[in-house]
């Protein structure tokens, strides 16, 4: 099933998810929402994400059609960002890192915010999944995010072209939705291949606490298995904590 380019641009507005949500009835099965900036940009656990104007991706895709489970709006979007990613930067090596952060070495490049949308009568109608990617931010901002961060710009010293980095987007999302609407498990087992943390010691923020283990699996609700020495455990959201000093990323991602 191949769905026709949607992409609507606006300029800045509060965010793109919340745009999304508010017009989810009127705009088409996915529709690419794109704004210049955002004033009130969100990731996970309400936390700002970082939004100048004429700088980065700001988008927001329409999931109508990807069953109830939020998991599979949230791969489309991942699966798309990064292998826009990887076309805009082929010298760049990028990669998943649950449950939906991409990155560049041990640095954040981009993340995913999926939010579900309801109807008038307050039922469930589909899924808005918000993409973040930095693009021309330059290193004097992204020095100044509290987390390990990074941009194209960042990364090559080139400043990019937004409108066809979004062409670009909205291609690869179709690309992976139509892929789903075939062949859902095919999707997912790519999906599971690029995190390349499988297998790998890492540390998990509960938010209470950090867990130390071995992630060995993703399930099929997109959660993580976690091997820790008091057996195995479920997580369903979190963060990963990484020791770049233990992983040498040159070897884990491949070419």
């Amino acid at each position: 099933m191949h769905k026709e380019l949607n992409i609507i641009y606006l300029d800045v507005i509060d965010s793109t998810n919340r745009y999304a949500l508010r017009n989810f009835a009127e705009l088409p099965d996915a529709a690419l929402v794109v704004a210049n900036g955002q004033n009130a940009g969100r990731g996970r656990h309400a936390r700002q994400w970082l939004s100048p104007p004429n700088t980065n991706i700001y988008a927001s895709l329409v999931v109508k059609n990807a069953g109830r489970n939020p998991v599979m709006a949230s791969i489309i979007a991942s699966l798309g960002a990064l292998s826009t990613l990887r076309e805009t930067a082929p010298e760049i090596k990028f990669w998943l890192k649950w449950p939906n952060d991409i990155f560049c070495r041990e640095r954040k490049i981009a993340g995913i915010l999926c939010e579900t949308a309801s109807d008038a009568e307050d039922r469930f109608a589909g899924v808005v999944a918000g993409i973040g990617i930095n693009v021309n931010m330059p290193p004097e901002i992204i020095c100044r995010i509290d987390q390990p961060a990074s941009s194209l710009r960042y990364e090559t010293g080139s400043k990019f072209n937004l409108k066809k980095i979004a062409e670009k987007l909205a291609k690869n999302l179709n690309k992976y939705y139509s892929i789903y609407s075939i062949l859902p498990e095919a999707l997912f087992d790519l999906w599971k291949t690029e995190n390349l943390l499988l297998g790998r010691d890492v540390g998990i923020d509960t938010g209470t606490e950090t867990i130390s283990g071995r992630i060995i699996d993703l399930g099929r609700s997109g959660e993580i298995i976690f091997e820790t020495a008091g057996g195995q455990t479920r997580f369903f959201s979190g963060d990963v904590r990484i020791n770049k000093d233990s992983i040498d990323f040159e070897k884990l991602v491949p070419v």
